[in-house]
């Protein structure tokens, strides 16, 4: 049985002023899913991810589009979009909660870490202080903290990177929301850490049954996390589609140079390519694909006349004026060099 579709973003549109910085975005999360949202640096995957919650920063505002928040039985979606200040703080936390990629940004440094996951528990469902506190225990002991109870009356600045990202973990689960987006919740860890809190994120999100939106620059970090990925360029989607059809069969460039340039490659035996050029400034897209100055593949009448449109075919989609060309010389080249 399908499972329910929690959160629709359809056509999501967002500007700092006349500057367009993301264009007609629109995805689908269902309970128990995990989407990654990847990009390089630019792409405009951590604006978008912050304006599903109003988190923007000022002067920069969502110029068009729709992002409903479904309960299942409801027959009226919540609207993030047009929902006030009011109905925002309410869901942030319950209903959909947010790790950052520093947790010292998410903690107050003056209030205990214990505190600080109980104060969510109290504005959110009500319960009295006593009960918050014991709960925010358990919860730092869920996510791994070790000696739960002596830990939770430390301040943040006691706790090491890893810690701390355990501890913004717990309180955005506190509520055990529908909906938790991860906007590069592994960046500023070392290698060992990465793997343990993105373990910890898969293991919470299969207990809790809640959807997860996971925002990275690092292909690295999809494969075990996520069952679909949605490739952005230049504030577009340019691919999606499920984590090992896209990882098998690229209908991109931009993906495939992505893939080409994971450090895992090095692992593999294999030297990564780096992706030469850089992504378009905002508000200077070149009149067809933004990718094409950066790609081999790059014809002028095909891709730098027009806008190239969003394909979508099954369960895939892709952005790219050669796709099909590409994908069937790549068919017909492999038993080729499979060839001794």
């Amino acid at each position: 049985m399908t499972a329910e579709q929690v959160l629709e973003v359809d056509g999501l549109s967002i500007a700092a002023g006349p500057v367009p910085l993301v264009h007609d975005v629109s995805f689908r999360l269902r309970a128990g899913e995990a989407l990654a949202l990847v990009g390089e640096s630019g792409s405009g995957k951590s604006m978008t991810a912050l304006a599903l919650l109003g988190l923007l920063p000022r002067g920069v505002a969502v110029t068009a589009g729709s992002v409903r928040l479904l309960e299942p039985g409801d027959p009226s979606p919540l609207d993030l979009v047009t929902a006030g200040s009011r109905t925002l703080a309410d869901v942030r936390g319950r209903r959909v909660a947010m790790v950052f990629q520093d947790p010292m940004a998410s903690l107050n440094p003056s209030i205990t870490v214990g505190e600080q996951i109980a104060e969510v528990l109290r504005r959110h469902l009500g319960m009295g202080r006593a009960p918050a506190a014991r709960q925010a225990v358990d919860l730092l002991g869920a996510v791994g903290i070790k000696e739960p109870g002596r830990r939770a009356g430390d301040h943040p600045h006691t706790f090491s990177g890893g810690m701390r990202q355990r501890a913004v973990i717990a309180m955005a689960l506190a509520c055990e929301p529908a909906v938790l987006i991860a906007d590069e919740p592994t960046t500023a860890l070392d290698v060992t850490i990465q793997a343990q809190i993105l373990d910890l994120l898969v293991r919470m999100q299969d207990e809790l049954g809640m959807a997860m939106l996971l925002v990275t620059h690092d292909l690295g970090v999809v494969a075990g996390t996520c069952h679909r990925l949605a490739v952005m360029y230049a504030g577009r989607l340019v691919e999606a589609g499920a984590v090992g059809e896209v990882f098998d069969d690229p209908a991109h460039p931009y993906t495939s140079a992505l893939l080409a340039a994971a450090p895992e490659n090095a692992m593999r035996g294999r030297k990564p390519q780096a992706i030469l050029g850089t992504v378009p400034a905002p508000g200077e897209p070149p009149p067809g694909c933004a990718f094409s100055s950066r790609c081999a593949h790059a014809l002028p009448d095909a891709c730098d006349t027009a806008p190239i449109e969003l394909v979508r075919s099954g369960s895939r989609s892709v952005r790219c004026a050669r796709s099909a060309e590409l994908r069937e010389l790549q068919e017909l080249r492999e038993p080729a060099e499979a060839t001794p």
